[in-house]
C-alpha cells in the first residue's frame, strides 16, 4: 500500500514537472497557425477559411481570425496558443505521421474511419495555455466535406476559449469593483469595468448611462426602459431609430449607416434578443466605426434593456477593441443575477 502511494506521488510529481518545463504559448492576434501539408492545404483551405476567416466591416474588411499554413520545420509553430493540425489518415509527410501517431487508440481510429468524429482538442500539448485542434478524416476529401458541414462548432471552440482567456486578462489588470457595486445600488444592474473606463454621462431619468475609454475612443452605453410594452421593439427598424435618437441627443449626431447593417433574433445571456451590427457615422465630425447592439427584455425586472458597444479608431484594426468591448457587455447582470 505504501509503495502504491509512493509511486502515485512520483507520477503526480513528474506530471507537474513536465507541465512546468513546457514553454509558454504565444499568439499574434488574430493569426492561427495551421500545421498542414501543401497537398492537403490545397484541398481544405477554402472550407477552413470559410469557418474561421469571417469578414467584418469596420469599415475596412477585417477577419476575426487569419489562418497561416505552416510546416514542421520551425518548432516555434508548435508553441502557438491556438494551433490547428490538419491531415487525413492517408496524408503523407510529417504532419500526416504526427496525426496518425496521436490516433493510435483503436476505438478513436475507428470513430475517425467511420466518420463519427473528425476533430479532437488537446490542451497544453507542446506549451502551457495551449489549445490544439486536430482535424482529420479517413481521406482528405472526407475532411473537406466535414469542414463544410460542421464548421460552426470548430469556430466556437476557439472563439469561446479566446473570449474566456481575454475576460480573465482584462479584469486581472484592474477592475472598478466599487463602480459595479454602485451601479447595482443605483440602477439595479451592473457591468464590469476596467480601470481606464469612466462614466461620460449618467442620466437616470432618461434611463441611460454612457461609459467611455480613450486612446483610442471606445464606449458602451446601457439604456433601460422599465415596464415596457415590448410589442414592436424586437425589430431592426425600432433598434435603429432608438440608437439614432440617442446618437443625436448625446453623441453629437451619430447615426447608423445603412450599408452593412445586419440585424437578427438571437440570444444574449440566456434571453431572446435583437442583435444588430453595422457601422455608425457622424458627417459633421467626419467620423465613423463599428457598433454592436443587444436589445432584450428582462422578465424578472420587467425592463427593456439596450446595450451598445462602439469604437472610433482610424488607421487601426478595430475588431480587437470590439471583441473586448463585447466581453464587457457580456458581464451585464441585474440585481437578481449577481451570483451568476
Amino acid at each position: 500500500m505504501k509503495r502504491m502511494v509512493f509511486f502515485s506521488l512520483v507520477i503526480s510529481f513528474l506530471i507537474v514537472l513536465s507541465c512546468r518545463m513546457k514553454a509558454n504559448s504565444w499568439w499574434i492576434e488574430p493569426e492561427i497557425p495551421v500545421l498542414v501539408s501543401d497537398a492537403d492545404w490545397g484541398q481544405i483551405a477554402r472550407p477552413l477559411k470559410d469557418v474561421f476567416e469571417r469578414v467584418i466591416r469596420t469599415p475596412q474588411d477585417e477577419r476575426l481570425f487569419v489562418l497561416k499554413p505552416v510546416g514542421t520545420e520551425d518548432t516555434r509553430n508548435t508553441r502557438a496558443q491556438y494551433l490547428i493540425l490538419a491531415a487525413s489518415l492517408e496524408s503523407k509527410g510529417p504532419v500526416g505521421n504526427l496525426v496518425r501517431n496521436m490516433l493510435q487508440n483503436p476505438d478513436v481510429r475507428r470513430q475517425v474511419e467511420s466518420g463519427e468524429r473528425f476533430h479532437f482538442v488537446r490542451r497544453d500539448l507542446w506549451a502551457r495555455d495551449q489549445l490544439v485542434l486536430i482535424l482529420t478524416a479517413k481521406d482528405t476529401e472526407t475532411l473537406r466535406m466535414r469542414l463544410e458541414t460542421g464548421g460552426r462548432l470548430l469556430f466556437d471552440l476557439i472563439n469561446d476559449d479566446l473570449n474566456a482567456r481575454l475576460e480573465k486578462e482584462l479584469f486581472a489588470r484592474g477592475e472598478q469593483k466599487k463602480e459595479s457595486q454602485e451601479l447595482i445600488r443605483t440602477y439595479g444592474w451592473s457591468i464590469r469595468l476596467q480601470q481606464d473606463f469612466f462614466t461620460a454621462q449618467a442620466l437616470p431619468r432618461e434611463g441611460m448611462v454612457w461609459f467611455r475609454r480613450t486612446h483610442p475612443e471606445r464606449w458602451i452605453f446601457v439604456r433601460w426602459i422599465p415596464e415596457t410594452d415590448t410589442v414592436g421593439v424586437f425589430f431592426r427598424d425600432w433598434v435603429v431609430r432608438e440608437r439614432d435618437r440617442i446618437g443625436k441627443a448625446y453623441y453629437g449626431g451619430d447615426r447608423v449607416a445603412e450599408p452593412y447593417l445586419f440585424s437578427y433574433r438571437g440570444e444574449f445571456l440566456g434571453r431572446p434578443a435583437q442583435i444588430t451590427t453595422g457601422l455608425w457615422e457622424n458627417e459633421e465630425k467626419v467620423a465613423g466605426g463599428p457598433f454592436k447592439n443587444y436589445t432584450f427584455y428582462d422578465s424578472v425586472t420587467e425592463t427593456l434593456f439596450m446595450l451598445d458597444i462602439a469604437c472610433f479608431a482610424p488607421d487601426r484594426d478595430k475588431l480587437s477593441y470590439m471583441r473586448r468591448l463585447d466581453i464587457i457587455a457580456h458581464s451585464f447582470r441585474t440585481l437578481f443575477e449577481q451570483d451568476r
